[in-house]
């Protein structure tokens, strides 16, 4: 038997809290990247719960937000981010802002300058069913962008998963671009936790784990990462040939 979720989610929380405290002794603060989607909500619970991290020295950011979507809307990936995160975070979280079209290049300056002023030390994220990371979609990614955000077209797989996930009624109502934080910006932090549930992302563990590193799977990028971690439930490793240890 796999492991299960709440298996899953306390392993991944044990090894981002680890990065933070980390940080935290090194230098006297933190900074995280956080993915906002349903495969990282049990994980975010239970490292919002660890008292060992003081909060209020940690600066936290998200990966992605749609285009043209209010940043009230529960889709909001920063809204959905905002409400998960305990209440002594909140002051030291930073917000995409993508809801008017005419500010959008503004705020891909505004915001990459907030990721390169310091190191990022922990990313926490998960893999789309495409293999996508954040919204950078297979086959049109640059796994080594120059730039640390970027305004993106939606993949329909990317799209669809949302409609699947429950996050939206129909095809329709999901917005068809988004803001994104570039692979290299996902990927250069000093930790990376991946956490991946669900059988409906088997076959996107195995590529990224097991196939070629390529902008096919974007996601594949983070196996040339030295401390690259995967944490997944039983369904999500189904289609994996071989066992990958703490990966």
């Amino acid at each position: 038997m796999g492991a299960t979720v709440a298996e899953v989610a306390d392993a991944a929380a044990a090894r981002a809290a680890e990065g933070i405290l980390a940080a935290i002794h090194a230098r006297g603060s933190a900074r995280v990247l956080f993915a906002s989607a349903p495969s990282q909500e049990a994980m975010i619970a239970r490292l919002g719960s660890d008292s060992r991290i003081d909060w209020s020295l940690v600066r936290s950011f998200h990966l992605d937000e749609y285009v043209g979507l209010s940043a009230a809307a529960p889709q909001s990936f920063g809204q959905w981010l905002e409400d998960r995160l305990p209440a002594a975070a909140l002051p030291g979280f930073f917000r995409m802002h993508a809801e008017a079209e005419d500010g959008v290049p503004a705020e891909i300056e505004r915001y990459g300058a907030l990721i390169e002023e310091s190191p990022i030390d922990v990313t926490c994220l998960g893999i789309g069913v495409n293999g996508h990371i954040a919204f950078n979609e297979p086959g049109v990614s640059h796994l080594a962008d120059s730039a640390l955000a970027r305004r993106v077209d939606l993949d329909l797989a990317s799209r669809q998963q949302q409609v699947d996930e429950g996050l939206f009624a129909t095809l329709a109502d999901v917005p068809t671009s988004a803001l994104t934080l570039t692979v290299p910006a996902v990927t250069g932090a000093g930790i990376l936790v991946c956490t991946v549930l669900g059988e409906h992302k088997a076959a996107a563990v195995a590529q990224a784990l097991e196939g070629p590193i390529t902008r096919d799977c974007p996601g594949s990028l983070m196996q040339a990462h030295p401390a690259a971690f995967w944490f997944v439930d039983g369904a999500a490793a189904a289609q994996l040939t071989q066992r990958h240890v703490d990966r």
